[in-house]
């Protein structure tokens, strides 16, 4: 009897052995800790959606010395997330990498000002403003130097304290995230600039893995960014149970952030995801945005040669 039960238990296992190969491992790095800027993703694994593409997805969060572009380089992480413009920047350096899945379709940069006299970009002339020190704020500068604007950039780390101190007469945020932080502080009359009433709409936050891992995990790369992208329609439809997630998965990391500002962060997200008010996402890499960058880009010296959509979507670099 015994061993007629091994003999069975050993049949099952060999007939789910191909089963379980399938789930392939991904190690995938958003840019930051846990937030609701990453929303979709945590969903994705949470809804089951990566495994039932195959994927066995292990989430490995970057940290301020270890980003995910360096991950990403060095091999360490399969896919990561990364803005439109650091990726034309470094595929301009020679770092090969394809766009898999293209999640925002707008520019999130805006400048805060401290001052209420502080309206407008022209009112900027000259004064100190914030800009991180790790970067993101490469379209701002570009802003100044186009406006002649001479304004005193200073760096800061991750925080607001220097524009709640008042050492700074107006800071570069994320609509999604400083913005929010600043208001939540009372200050929530202040005057905001958005860098895309300005001129400067180009979409953000993407999905990105190295040339080789295109070549050779190609199914892969198609399988997660699919996944993913059902995860963040399924953090469209529903953006409570989203926001469950963003909170549950904050918990698991033991970090903390209040819902209400995950909540504020996540409407802003999905809203910068649609390419027209009220239209459903198309999650999608437009040609036309990727030249209009390019170009812009190489005026201003940030690039050396155009970098085109195709080379973006893993053709001939």
């Amino acid at each position: 009897m015994n061993r007629l039960m091994n003999f069975r238990t050993l049949a099952l296992f060999l007939l789910l052995l191909p089963m379980l190969a399938q789930a392939q491992r991904i190690v995938f790095t958003p840019q930051w800790t846990p937030q609701s800027q990453f929303a979709g993703y945590y969903v994705a694994w949470e809804k089951g959606f990566y495994k039932e593409a195959g994927l066995d997805v292990d989430f490995q969060h970057p940290s301020a010395s270890y980003s995910a572009r360096n991950r990403l380089i060095e091999g360490s992480s399969d896919i990561i997330t990364m803005q439109l413009q650091e990726a034309l920047v470094e595929l301009d350096r020679g770092v090969e990498m394809v766009n898999i899945l293209q999640t925002s379709q707008h520019n999130g940069v805006c400048i805060v000002s401290r001052h209420d006299n502080i309206r407008t970009i022209e009112d900027l002339r000259g004064k100190k403003v914030g800009v991180w020190k790790a970067g993101f704020g490469d379209l701002a500068r570009i802003l100044d130097v186009e406006r002649n604007l001479e304004i005193q950039w200073i760096s800061f780390i991750e925080n607001t304290n220097l524009y709640i101190s008042g050492a700074i007469d107006a800071t570069l945020a994320m609509s999604y995230n400083e913005c929010l932080q600043i208001q939540a502080a009372g200050y929530e009359d202040k005057p905001v600039m958005l860098l895309l009433d300005e001129g400067y709409d180009y979409p953000e936050d993407g999905l990105y893995v190295s040339m080789d891992f295109y070549r050779r995990y190609p199914e892969k790369a198609k399988a997660f960014a699919e996944a993913s992208k059902r995860g963040w329609e399924y953090a469209h439809k529903n953006p409570e149970e989203a926001l469950d997630i963003v909170m549950k998965t904050i918990k698991r990391e033991n970090l903390k952030s209040g819902r209400y500002h995950q909540e504020k962060m996540l409407a802003e997200i999905l809203r910068l995801q649609c390419d027209t008010p009220g239209s459903a996402p198309s999650f999608e890499l437009h040609p036309e945005d990727v030249k209009k960058l390019s170009d812009l880009l190489l005026k201003h010296r940030r690039i050396n040669e155009p970098v085109t959509y195709e080379m973006l979507k893993g053709g001939k670099l």
